[in-house]
């Protein structure tokens, strides 16, 4: 489980970069994935 926080807080991480730097293709892909990750932590 521990993996996987620490995996959702560097996707976070990498969207908020992403984000500062314009890059809206990139957030939409990281923000999918972030999706998917959550979805299956909560299962």
């Amino acid at each position: 489980m521990d993996k996987k926080a620490n995996e959702i807080s560097l996707l976070q991480y990498r969207i908020k970069r992403y984000q500062a730097m314009r890059n809206g293709t990139m957030c939409q892909t990281l923000n999918g994935k972030l999706q998917k990750l959550m979805a299956d932590s909560k299962e």
